[in-house]
């Protein structure tokens, strides 16, 4: 039988939790459009900014899941042929770098985003809504970046062999 996790804050992931109801707002709302579109003969613009925007909070929320979970593609040609301290070594170089292009990606989004102007055609909303999605999943993987290069620090001498690959 298949074991269920007990519900816990450790185990509560909630960018997977918000990008569950972000695509399932993105589904419903198109499955509505499509339902009056093609039956009823109405059509409602502001569903398609809606979901527009629901999908691009998915798309961001979903990366910064991968990036928690360090399930995003990496190159590990270099890191096998490279000795266990080699390894270590490179994931540290691989964590200031991730650190560093995180953290450039958090502030530019935060200029794009709190610098701009635009409003949607049909709500007449801020695109601030939409673009926060770039700030806030950047954030995130700034946060998480310090974390991993911490942890891989402190835990520099307790390194086994990799099971995963090294992002670089």
């Amino acid at each position: 039988m298949k074991e269920y996790k007990k519900f816990s804050i450790k185990n509560f992931e909630f960018e997977v939790f918000l990008g569950s109801i972000s695509i399932s707002i993105t589904i419903i709302l198109v499955i509505i459009n499509v339902f009056f579109r093609y039956f009823l003969g109405v059509q409602f613009s502001w569903i398609e900014e809606v979901s527009v925007g629901c999908f691009i909070w998915t798309v961001y929320l979903g990366a910064t899941a991968g990036y928690r979970k360090k399930g995003l593609i990496g190159v590990d040609a270099l890191t096998k042929i490279l000795p266990l301290l080699g390894r270590k070594i490179l994931r540290i170089i691989t964590d200031i770098l991730l650190l560093i292009l995180s953290t450039t990606m958090f502030y530019l989004s935060c200029r794009y985003t709190f610098g701009s102007d635009k409003i949607t055609s049909a709500l007449e909303i801020s695109y601030v809504y939409i673009n926060s999605s770039l700030v806030f999943s950047f954030g995130l993987m700034t946060v998480y970046s310090i974390y991993f290069l911490i942890d891989d620090i402190i835990h520099f001498n307790r390194l086994e062999e990799e099971k995963e690959s090294v992002v670089i």
